[in-house]
């Protein structure tokens, strides 16, 4: 007989945003009334716009092991809406007693959808950036990675380059334990 699904615990899956995304598509499981992983694969292969998802997937996503593909993640949501008779776009569930949050209004699929993008990006939810957060100055093609790395040292910026950055050169060392490349 099968073993039947549960909530990975805290020493499997520790607190963040991987664990706030598998809980709630616990939330979701549980509502569907937890089906076999094979009852939601065939689910998913039955929705309008088929992605079929595979029973080992389905496994990874509801004990934490992957976060997948958006495509993939929407048609096992879908799946497990239309198993537990529920829309997957209507809004989240009422809080505690009974009363909406009035300051999240989205939908259980916009909802998943933004915790999907923290565990991707492994970003706690009320830590998530609104705008992204400028580029560092150093990096490929600015004067920082153009130095050889053996002790000598950067090339002056060119006039002509966009691409790279004025900055002071570092002072020279003897050796880097940075590879050449």
């Amino acid at each position: 007989m099968p073993q039947m699904l549960r909530m990975p615990g805290k020493e499997a899956l520790p607190p963040g945003p991987t664990r706030e995304f598998v809980a709630e598509f616990h939330v979701h499981f549980r509502e569907a009334g937890r089906p076999s992983l094979a009852s939601i694969a065939a689910a998913t292969g039955r929705l309008p716009s088929a992605v079929p998802v595979s029973r080992e997937t389905i496994r990874r996503l509801l004990t934490g092991q992957t976060v997948s593909t958006w495509a993939k993640v929407d048609a096992v949501l879908r799946a497990l809406c239309q198993l537990g008779g529920q829309d997957p776009d209507r809004r989240r569930w009422p809080e505690p007693e009974d009363r909406f949050d009035e300051d999240d209004t989205s939908s259980c699929l916009e909802y998943l959808r933004r915790l999907w993008n923290d565990a991707v990006d492994g970003v706690e939810p009320e830590e998530a950036p609104a705008v992204p957060p400028p580029r560092p100055a150093s990096g490929w093609g600015s004067a920082a990675s153009t130095s050889s790395g053996w002790g000598g040292s950067a090339p002056p910026p060119s006039a002509d380059n966009p691409w790279v950055t004025q900055q002071t050169p570092a002072p020279a060392k003897e050796y880097s334990d940075e590879p050449p490349f």
